[in-house]
């Protein structure tokens, strides 16, 4: 192989390497500080999702959904944790998960909490990452 075929294939993968560590290590969007892209009620997105998952996922999935909802169950974790919004249906709810367990430490049962979160979809809950209370 000629000098210059090496020379720019060494310039191709530092190029690669350079962006793929740029890519990884790229802050996520924080939800405090962001607008919502929809605001709904529990019952609303769970009535969207039953209705239609693939429909709801192609409007919701990775937007910032702000929810107002009452707490019926917490979930706190080491480092984070999590509380369900009740829907409506004791078979779902609405789980918004913080990577904080400080800030969910003051919730309680029974709350009325506005939520930011990302929608990351439904199994037999709909899940919000990375959230923020209002």
């Amino acid at each position: 192989m000629s000098k210059s075929i090496v020379y720019i294939l060494l310039a191709i993968l530092l190029t690669g390497g350079i962006v793929g560590y740029k890519m990884w290590n790229k802050p996520h969007k924080e939800t405090s500080s962001a607008n919502a892209d929809v605001i709904l009620t529990p019952q609303a997105l769970l009535a969207e999702y039953n209705a239609n998952e693939s429909a709801a996922d192609a409007k919701y999935l990775e937007k910032i959904i702000e929810i107002k909802g009452k707490v019926v169950s917490i979930n706190q974790v080491e480092k984070g944790g999590s509380f369900s919004l009740e829907t409506g249906d004791p078979m779902s709810a609405v789980i918004c998960e913080f990577e904080d367990a400080a800030t969910i430490a003051p919730v309680k049962v029974g709350d009325e909490l506005t939520v930011k979160g990302f929608c990351s979809g439904k199994l037999s809950d709909i899940v919000l990452s990375r959230c923020s209370i209002k």
